[in-house]
């Protein structure tokens, strides 16, 4: 499977779930985010900074989503 595909794949089972933070997020998609290939360098940690950001209340389930969003798209198809 292609980083496009997967990418697709993730983003359409993170919209079906309706998903509310990082934490649903990774519940339905957790293992694919990982198979990801091609992550940029300064992006490798992004997902642990989330869930760390959204444990200390730095930002809510909403901002979590986003921060996701942008990261699967700073990953090249």
């Amino acid at each position: 499977m292609t980083n496009q595909q997967r990418k697709h794949m993730i983003l359409s089972a993170i919209k079906r779930a309706e998903c509310s933070d990082i934490h649903d997020v990774l519940r339905i998609a957790g293992e694919e985010i990982e198979c990801l290939e091609a992550v940029p360098f300064g992006s490798r940690n992004e997902i642990m900074r989330i869930c760390e950001d959204i444990a200390d209340g730095v930002i809510d389930g909403s901002e979590s989503i986003k921060r996701v969003m942008t990261f699967l798209n700073s990953i090249p198809d």
